[in-house]
């Protein structure tokens, strides 16, 4: 682990606590731990440097960042919930340039 990934984390904690503290609203939420998640996809993408590590985090980010989207838009049960998750995912893969790291 590098420091990157604690910085992610720490980004994470900080858009957690910040959202908490402030009460902010579903509507809210989802901007705020999109763009959290937008600016830290590359950085999870290409600066850390296990692929099992980066797709951990990855998909970490996106469970992250459709949370506030699942609750806002009551999106309930595991294949409803799976959609979301995965269109985070993919979204947060184009944002970082996915394709252009060596994952093997």
């Amino acid at each position: 682990m590098n420091r990157y990934f604690f910085g992610v984390v720490l980004a994470v904690i900080c858009a957690l606590i910040f959202g908490v503290q402030f009460g902010l609203l579903y509507s809210q939420a989802v901007l705020l731990f999109g763009l959290v998640a937008a600016i830290s996809a590359p950085f999870v993408i290409h600066k850390i440097p296990g692929k099992n590590q980066s797709l951990v985090l990855l998909f970490l980010l996106a469970i992250f960042a459709s949370y506030p989207f699942k609750k806002l838009f009551q999106i309930d049960g595991f294949f409803g919930e799976f959609l979301v998750s995965l269109g985070y995912i993919v979204l947060l893969y184009i944002i970082g340039f996915g394709w252009r790291r060596s994952w093997t």
